[in-house]
């Protein structure tokens, strides 16, 4: 699939999906939001992507956020999916997926990379939740995932002052798990991405299952979800294919069953 302002590239097993609004520092308007929503919900069924990969065009910014002249008439938003905004923000994706920051996160755009899984950035990329300067609020995930990710006080000051932070900086804090040069920002993402996607898929599926339980309930509770996930995918063609491949010094052939 690939059109003017969303492009996709299927490449060994990895879904590069790029926001390809340049000349708009990549803003999503109401079409480029429904347009990752139907990639993303391709992808979710495609057994041929393994991860995923979201990407800006250009140099300069990976995501604007939401293109605030998209407005209607009313005011009203026009880029919630039901994914969330730009089809990710409320996904819980069963692929892992990873934000290859080309340049500036600001806003939504911020609030599309902390949905990923990983975040590598080029060394100039910039991040940060501006809405308080133009009277709106980072309701997409930015204000709930930020003080998950990075210290409170820290996420607080960006919050409410609205200034941007260096990549260096937002590796520090650990919110980005990379920082590399800009010609090296999609090397990167390919390397993590073609790793992950040689994972079991089901292994990968509820990994990322439990990630995103555990921080929300007991621990008790959690361990009774693993151990519910354990009694799945030991059941699992792709449990017995693993530890035999590994036996067998070769490469596992997954079923995803």
């Amino acid at each position: 699939m690939e059109n003017k302002k969303v492009l996709t590239e299927l490449k060994d097993g990895v879904l590069i999906v790029t926001i390809n609004r340049n000349e708009r520092r990549n803003a999503i308007d109401p079409e480029t939001s429904a347009m990752m929503e139907e990639v993303l919900n391709n992808a979710e069924k495609d057994p041929e992507v393994g991860c995923i990969i979201i990407t800006g065009a250009g140099e300069k910014s990976f995501c604007a956020g939401e293109d605030l002249s998209a407005y209607d008439e009313n005011g009203g938003c026009q880029t919630i999916m039901e994914h969330g905004f730009a089809g990710i923000t409320e996904r819980v994706s069963a692929k892992p997926i990873i934000c290859a920051a080309n340049g500036t996160a600001v806003a939504g755009g911020l609030e599309i990379a902390v949905s990923c899984d990983l975040i590598v950035a080029a060394d100039h990329a910039r991040f940060g939740l501006s809405e308080v300067k133009v009277g709106l609020l980072a309701t997409s995930g930015g204000l709930i995932r930020l003080p998950k990710l990075i210290p409170q006080k820290i996420a607080a000051e960006m919050c409410l002052t609205g200034k941007l932070i260096s990549a260096q900086r937002a590796y520090e804090v650990g919110l980005v798990n990379y920082v590399v040069p800009a010609d090296q920002v999609m090397e990167k993402a390919m390397e993590l991405a073609q790793t992950i996607a040689k994972n079991a898929p089901i292994s990968l599926r509820l990994t990322k299952e439990i990630f995103h339980i555990a921080p929300q309930v007991s621990q008790e509770d959690a361990q009774r979800f693993c151990n519910r996930c354990w009694d799945y995918i030991e059941k699992t063609e792709d449990a017995t294919e693993g530890p035999r491949a590994f036996l067998e010094k070769r490469q596992p052939n997954w079923q995803g069953k």
